[in-house]
């Protein structure tokens, strides 16, 4: 089902420039920049730091009526200087707003024209992305920053012989400390991009500084050309992004792998990280997948048959409607706020007979599920008014989560991250359950003393 409506009403899903954020705060040394108004950086500062519980600084070329009317080159030359004299990064990645691209302007044009004329940017390294918000959703804004940061700077030179993990979906940066972790533990060469890990969730210290410490060196962007390899970790559905780039430009073989949630799709991981290294899978992610497979068993029979709805960020969706599955239960609804035809029939290869929707809002998704018997809803917490309404428990997972602690360190990859979310989906249940048990009681006990 493609959404027919003609407004949004309570959006599944959040406009470009979000997603260029959190790829840029995975570059070492970066500040984004938003060539917009003001309220553009405003919000979504305040949207990622309510979810990250993390300042996140995002600058802003404050274009007012005189910039729509006129241009904003001069607004952007001076942000850029402001940035470079405040901040001094390594990098600036400026994104669009829907104003700066409507009135038209040139952004590489004026780039180049600042760099020709400020010693300033010497030093510095500008790349520039367009991310309109009323062209798609935040995922996309992702993927084509992501693209962005290698064809601007990926060089090519002598062979690495490392291998490039691109992160190819939103994930919390604790899922980006396990990508890590997995990869030093199997004794790899790699290139991790973007790298949140501690850019958006760093340890407390007595000083903080301008930028956050961590990130991808700029030296590794421009080394993605020389790797061996591509790993799209999150990229089985989404249109061509940075791995074909480097596969199209410089040759480095790209696979594009669904995110590892589940028993199939961490499987799925891990052989391809046999076949690139000819090293056998260590024996901690052997064990883990034991006790995975443990923990289904045990589980088996409290989740099987449960009706339940999946909503969000299409790779998050993918990976927890297929792992729902494997467990038994029984997705009636998988939806997405991106208008994206690939999710739609891989959804439905995975879940057959489910109501598939793409490009819907909330007001849709709720339509749909008022004549669906929904025992459990999963995604980002904007889904709570229907959980509310329907009476329906809500894990919330993904971004964004705003009413609840540990977005951040919320583990999903791997076969560990899949245990932590298979205990988390039987204990919500379990409370759900208790709570009927406590309100038929209690309306027992009302109206007997009637």
């Amino acid at each position: 089902m493609i959404s027919r409506n003609l407004a949004t009403v309570n959006p599944c899903s959040m406009c470009m420039p979000m997603g260029s954020v959190l790829v840029f705060r995975g570059i070492e040394g970066c500040m984004p920049l938003f060539h917009g108004s003001q309220g553009c950086s405003t919000y979504m500062r305040l949207y990622l730091a309510h979810h990250f519980r993390e300042p996140v600084d995002i600058a802003s070329t404050a274009l007012s009526e005189k910039g729509a009317v006129y241009g904003g080159a001069a607004n952007l030359m001076q942000g850029l200087k402001n940035v470079i004299s405040g901040y001094h990064p390594k990098v600036i990645g400026i994104a669009t707003t829907c104003l700066a691209e409507t009135i038209g302007d040139d952004v590489p044009q004026i780039v180049r024209e600042f760099k020709a004329e400020n010693p300033l940017a010497r030093d510095v390294t500008i790349i520039s992305v367009s991310t309109p918000s009323y062209s798609a959703s935040h995922e996309v804004g992702y993927r084509v920053s992501l693209k962005g940061l290698v064809q601007s700077l990926a060089r090519k030179s002598e062979p690495s012989g490392r291998i490039n993990v691109l992160v190819g979906s939103i994930v919390s940066p604790a899922d980006v400390r396990f990508l890590r972790r997995l990869l030093d533990d199997w004794g790899l060469g790699y290139i991790l991009m973007p790298d949140i890990s501690e850019t958006l969730d760093a340890p407390l210290r007595s000083e903080s500084s301008a930028i956050p410490e961590g990130g991808t060196p700029l030296v590794d962007v421009i080394d993605t050309a020389n790797s061996m390899a591509t790993l799209t970790i999150g990229g089985s559905v989404q249109e061509p992004g940075a791995g074909d780039f480097l596969e199209d430009e410089f040759g480095v073989a790209h696979t594009a792998l669904p995110l590892p949630i589940g028993l199939e799709f961490n499987d799925r991981l891990m052989a391809s990280l046999e076949e690139l290294s000819g090293l056998p899978m260590p024996q901690r992610y052997e064990q883990e997948r034991g006790r995975l497979l443990d923990s289904m068993v045990d589980s088996h029979k409290l989740l099987a048959e449960v009706k339940t709805t999946v909503y969000g960020d299409t790779e998050m969706v993918l990976g927890i409607t297929r792992f729902m599955t494997e467990l038994g239960m029984k997705p009636q609804i998988v939806a997405t706020g991106a208008a994206n035809s690939a999710f739609a029939e891989k959804a439905s290869e995975i879940a057959p007979g489910c109501k598939v929707m793409i490009g819907v809002d909330f007001s849709e998704i709720t339509e749909e599920a008022s004549s669906r018997d929904i025992e459990l809803m999963v995604g980002p917490f904007t889904g709570r008014g229907l959980a509310k309404s329907s009476r329906v428990p809500l894990m919330r997972v993904g971004l964004p989560n705003h009413d609840r602690y540990g977005a951040s360190h919320q583990l999903l990859l791997g076969y560990e991250g899949s245990i932590y979310l298979l205990d988390s989906i039987c204990n919500i249940l379990l409370d759900s359950k208790e709570m009927e048990q406590h309100d038929r009681a209690r309306n027992k006990k009302e109206t007997a003393s009637i």
